[in-house]
């Protein structure tokens, strides 16, 4: 089978989707088709039941890097990730966007789009009557401990604060681009083709395979089986890794030394404490506050947070009793999620295994476990302000640990790097990013500034492969504001 457009997009996510939706403002009448690995799910999919919802992540939501030490959640359907992130709208601080370094990217150039790109998918900031106990809690503890705390920043409409917001959104409020950007690309004539798996790219051309739709979810336009399609324009969006793998499958890494190379994580630690009687953190808003406090002195955001049960068993790395005490008080949880910015590095990469699948390459670096470590002592501080009577820190000399030992301890002895143990330490991602780095040319970089790969006329990409460093913050509008951006130059050259 073989297709003709002007210009084909991979993938769904904040890349494709903004991608989609600009171009298709830009250059109305041109065909655009827009090709998703994952099913179309209807809104009734969406139950808030954990072990139902694991589908609409890759590899079920335990994508694990080459040790074993990190797993990667990375949403697998029409929305990509944005179906299953929790709504946090951060702009790109502007001393990271210094250190990017990218020639002509500057704040300038993304103010104008983080403010239409907020109007469009409504981001605002949470009212009172969305703050759950949990991070109520949160902001009391930083307040009397001296700790900034800022409000986080959402894109929601008519939010019913059901609270399992990473399980997809039952009630349609969290704006991402299944609710808001492929919809208006859909309704100027763009064509949406789930259950797309694209192989490689070559001069234009898309080899890829269509597979029938899993039951209770909505059909595509063509039938299954292998399809080429042929286009002026390519734009990648299949994120980290999705995009390098693809890159890689097709050979350009023989001409482009950094492919896959610069690999980031985000790699997050979630941490509870427990209140003496419970907050019931599942009901509301998951995350209004956040502080950066450490951002600068030791590499991490704070923020509130919640998680289902299975996935909080992952979290805890307890075993035996302490599992069992600490689950059996599971609605007196007190949250928070750990995010470290680590350091962008050319040894971590995405590449390839022997059947061309990706393979997520990276080695925990040093600051990142120092970063870690003193994460737990920080949240343990704030617990006990918090009046918690337990706390749980995989790094602490006993795991699970009462209030008054907390107090009477020595942080920096009791939260220790030497009991940082790798595939013992539950750590996490979320924002992979890097591997397609923009930058001035094919030695230190895969993309110019504005996506292009160098080396070709008609190939792009746009998603967070493009981030030469970590963004430090929750990277979704930063992928949109790039998409724009990249979009803007793929309308100006077919």
């Amino acid at each position: 089978m073989t297709k003709t457009f002007d210009i084909v997009i991979v993938g769904t996510g904040a890349g494709g989707g903004t991608v989609a939706e600009r171009l298709s403002r830009l250059l109305p009448g041109a065909s655009v088709a827009l090709l998703e690995a994952g099913p179309n799910y209807p809104p009734s999919h969406f139950t808030q039941r954990e072990a139902e919802m694991m589908g609409l992540f890759w590899h079920g939501g335990g994508w694990p890097t080459k040790d074993g030490a990190i797993t990667l959640a990375a949403g697998k359907a029409v929305g990509g990730s944005t179906l299953v992130y929790t709504g946090v709208t951060f702009r790109l601080p502007d001393e990271v966007l210094g250190e990017w370094n990218v020639p002509g990217l500057t704040p300038s150039d993304l103010a104008p789009r983080f403010d239409r790109l907020e109007a469009e998918i409504n981001v605002v900031t949470p009212g009172p009557d969305m703050v759950n106990d949990n991070n109520r809690l949160f902001k009391e503890a930083c307040d009397s401990l001296g700790w900034p705390v800022e409000t986080l920043r959402l894109n929601l409409r008519n939010c019913e604060q059901m609270g399992f917001c990473n399980l997809g959104c039952a009630c349609g409020a969290k704006q991402g681009t299944a609710q808001v950007q492929i919809p208006a690309a859909i309704g100027r004539g763009s064509t949406l083709v789930p259950n797309c798996r694209v192989d490689r790219v070559s001069d234009g051309r898309v080899s890829a395979y269509v597979s029938p739709a899993p039951a209770d979810t909505l059909p595509g336009p063509w039938e299954s089986g292998e399809v080429t399609i042929e286009a002026h324009a390519v734009v990648l969006c299949a994120g980290t890794p999705g995009t390098p793998a693809i890159m890689l499958r097709s050979g350009l890494g023989e001409r482009l030394p950094m492919l896959g190379r610069y690999l980031t994580l985000h790699p997050a630690v979630t941490l509870y404490g427990i209140q003496p009687s419970p907050i019931k953190n599942y009901q509301g808003f998951p995350k209004t506050y956040y502080t950066g406090k450490f951002s600068h002195s030791h590499g991490f955001y704070m923020e509130t947070a919640f998680y289902y049960p299975f996935i909080t068993t992952k979290h805890l790395g307890l075993w035996g009793h302490d599992l069992k005490f600490a689950m059996s008080r599971y609605r007196n949880f007190q949250t928070v999620i750990i995010l470290n910015h680590d350091p962008a590095l050319p040894e971590n990469r995405v590449s390839l295994d022997k059947s061309g699948e990706p393979v997520l390459d990276y080695t925990v670096h040093p600051s990142t476990i120092s970063s870690l470590c003193h994460s737990q002592r920080a949240a343990t501080r704030l617990f006990l302000e918090s009046g918690c009577t337990h706390a749980i820190m995989p790094c602490a000399e006993k795991p699970l640990f009462t209030a008054r030992e907390g107090k009477n301890a020595n942080l920096n002895e009791f939260i220790s790097e030497k009991r940082f143990i790798l595939n013992k330490m539950p750590i996490s991602s979320a924002h992979p990013q890097g591997g397609c780095r923009m930058g001035q040319n094919a030695a230190d970089s895969v993309t110019d500034g504005f996506g292009r790969v160098h080396g070709s006329k008609n190939l792009w990409v746009a998603d967070a492969s493009l981030f030469p460093k970590s963004s430090h913050v929750n990277p979704y509008l930063t992928i949109m504001a790039l998409a724009d951006r990249v979009a803007e130059n793929v309308a100006e050259s077919v």
